[in-house]
């Protein structure tokens, strides 16, 4: 059994780095792998901020408990220690190393393994995508999320102009609107520590 599951492992660790990958001189996609990893479905979603060794990571794909009386958006979101190299703005997949998992919100578990997805960079565009989401999440406008939820990002070539669209996780109900930042096409922003 051990070794149907290091097999799977092997198979799908090679799968996420062969699937879209092209690696230009930089470690833009990397799969950080550590011994005894688990291989369920693992965590998805964007990295939006960052403290020391740990990652808040947000999925985009919310869940409607308004039949329970809960949030009508309600968006997974887990700090995740461990996770010294995912960039802000990076989509990732992580898995745990099965260790409890603290619930308050957002929920605080121990990474084992972190797939993270290649960057798009779209024809003409000078920004990978992962920078566009970075630079919007250090605009005046993005700061003021609490935890941000990376809803859309688009890049128009002719205006050379990103827009990300956004909302925040803590609020309560559908109504609220997102916020749009509008990023110019320009040399990547630094990663503020």
């Amino acid at each position: 059994m051990w070794n149907l599951r290091l097999l799977l492992s092997s198979c799908l660790t090679l799968i996420l780095c062969l699937t879209g990958c092209t690696v230009t001189g930089q470690n833009e996609c990397e799969t950080h792998v550590q011994a005894n990893a688990q291989r369920a479905e693992g965590f998805v979603g964007y990295v939006v901020d960052r403290k020391e060794n740990s990652i808040l990571v947000v999925n985009p794909a919310y869940e409607n408990f308004s039949a329970n009386g809960g949030s009508d958006r309600y968006y997974p979101a887990k700090w995740f220690s461990n996770a010294p190299n995912p960039k802000i703005g990076s989509y990732v997949e992580i898995w745990t190393d099965g260790s409890p998992e603290n619930q308050p919100y957002p929920g605080q578990a121990r990474a084992e393994t972190i797939a993270v997805s290649c960057p798009a960079t779209p024809d003409g565009a000078h920004r990978s995508e992962e920078d566009a989401i970075r630079a919007g999440l250090y605009s005046s406008d993005g700061e003021q999320v609490r935890i941000p939820v990376i809803e859309n990002v688009d890049f128009d070539q002719k205006t050379g102009i990103w827009t990300i669209r956004m909302r925040d996780a803590m609020s309560t109900t559908d109504t609220q609107d997102q916020i749009e930042v509008k990023i110019e096409d320009i040399e990547p922003a630094e990663e503020q520590k």
